[in-house]
C-alpha cells in the first residue's frame, strides 16, 4: 500500500517541484492549501517513486483520491493508485480532477467509471490585469464601488502583510467568523497559515480605514504565474472587499492569473464570483467505479 502521511512544513519543497510545470492551476494542488486543510479533511499525502499522491481520510480509513501528479505515464501512476485501493479493500473514488483529467482516465480505463461534475467545486481564474484595472463597461459597476469606498474612505491605506501587521489581519478574521461562521476550521486555518506565513510561502495584504483593519487577503504560488487567493475577509465598511481584491490584484504583477477559489455553492458567494467576469470556470470531476 501507499505510505500515506499527514503532511508538514518540511514537504513544501516536493510538492512544489511536482507541481509547478504539471499544468494544472486547480487550488487544491498547491502546497498551501494541502497543508493548511489537512486537518479539516484528513488529507495525506505520498511521494511515491517520484509521483505526488494525495488521498483523503474519514475516520472509516481512505475515502478518495487525487489525480496522481509527476512525470510518469498517466496509466502507470493511476495503475499503483488502483492497486492501492484494492489493497485497502475499497472501490476507487478519484475527485477534484479538472476536465483533462477526467478525460485521460475515461480514455485509459473506458467503462470503468461513472463520472460527476462537481458545480460546487469549481474553481474561478481570472486575468490578474483585469482584477487590477477593471477595464471596460462590464467592470463599471466595480469602479463606482470602489470609487464610492474612496470619497467615503479618504484616510485608507493597503498594506502588505508582515511581521508588524500579522495581527491585524487576524483580527479582521476572527471578527468575521464571529459574525458569520460558527464552524471554526477556516478560522483555525487563517490562524496556522499566519503563524507560518513565511515557512508556507504566503503573502497578502490587510486594508485600513482610519488605521483600523477592515479587510485582509492571503494568497499563496500555484505555480510561478498563477497566484491561489486562499482566504478572504472584509467586516464593517462597504466596498471593503471590492477594494482589497483590486490592490492585492495590482500589488502581485508579477502573476498572469488569479485562482479565487470555489463558490462551495452558496449563492451570495456565487453571485460575487461570477461579478468579476471570470476567464474560465475550472470545473471539477469526481470519478466512481460503475
Amino acid at each position: 500500500m501507499l505510505d500515506f502521511y499527514t503532511p508538514t512544513l518540511k514537504d513544501k519543497q516536493w510538492i512544489d517541484q511536482m507541481t509547478e510545470n504539471c499544468g494544472q492551476i486547480g487550488c487544491d494542488i498547491s502546497f498551501a492549501t494541502t497543508f493548511l486543510w489537512r486537518n479539516r479533511y484528513d488529507i495525506r499525502v505520498c511521494n511515491h517513486d517520484g509521483v505526488f499522491y494525495k488521498a483523503y481520510f474519514t475516520k472509516n480509513g481512505l475515502s478518495g483520491y487525487a489525480f496522481p501528479i509527476g512525470n510518469k505515464p498517466p496509466k502507470e501512476m493511476i495503475d499503483v493508485l488502483l492497486l492501492d485501493s484494492k489493497e485497502r479493500g475499497i472501490k476507487p473514488l478519484i475527485g477534484m480532477m479538472n476536465k483533462t483529467n477526467a478525460e485521460i482516465l475515461s480514455h485509459l480505463y473506458p467503462d470503468m467509471f461513472e463520472f460527476t461534475e462537481e458545480r460546487d467545486s469549481a474553481d474561478y481564474i481570472y486575468s490578474r490585469e483585469n482584477l487590477a484595472l477593471l477595464p471596460g463597461k462590464k467592470f463599471h459597476a466595480k469602479r463606482n464601488h470602489i470609487s464610492k469606498f474612496k470619497r467615503n474612505n479618504e484616510d485608507y491605506c493597503y498594506k502588505p502583510i508582515d511581521a508588524t501587521n500579522i495581527e491585524d489581519a487576524y483580527f479582521v478574521a476572527h471578527k468575521w467568523h464571529m459574525q458569520n461562521d460558527s464552524d471554526k476550521s477556516e478560522l483555525h486555518a487563517i490562524r496556522e497559515a499566519l503563524d507560518n506565513f513565511e515557512a508556507i510561502g504566503l503573502f497578502g495584504g490587510v486594508l485600513y480605514v482610519n488605521a483600523r483593519p477592515v479587510a485582509m487577503t492571503i494568497g499563496s504560488k500555484i505555480n510561478s504565474s498563477v497566484c491561489d487567493v486562499n482566504f478572504e475577509k472584509a467586516v464593517d465598511v462597504d466596498g471593503a472587499y471590492a477594494v482589497i481584491n483590486n490592490e492585492f490584484a495590482k500589488a502581485h504583477e508579477s502573476f498572469l492569473q488569479f485562482n479565487r477559489e470555489e463558490d462551495l455553492g452558496l449563492e451570495g458567494l456565487r453571485k460575487s464570483k461570477l461579478s468579476y467576469n471570470p476567464d474560465k470556470i475550472l470545473m471539477k470531476y469526481t470519478a466512481t467505479v460503475k
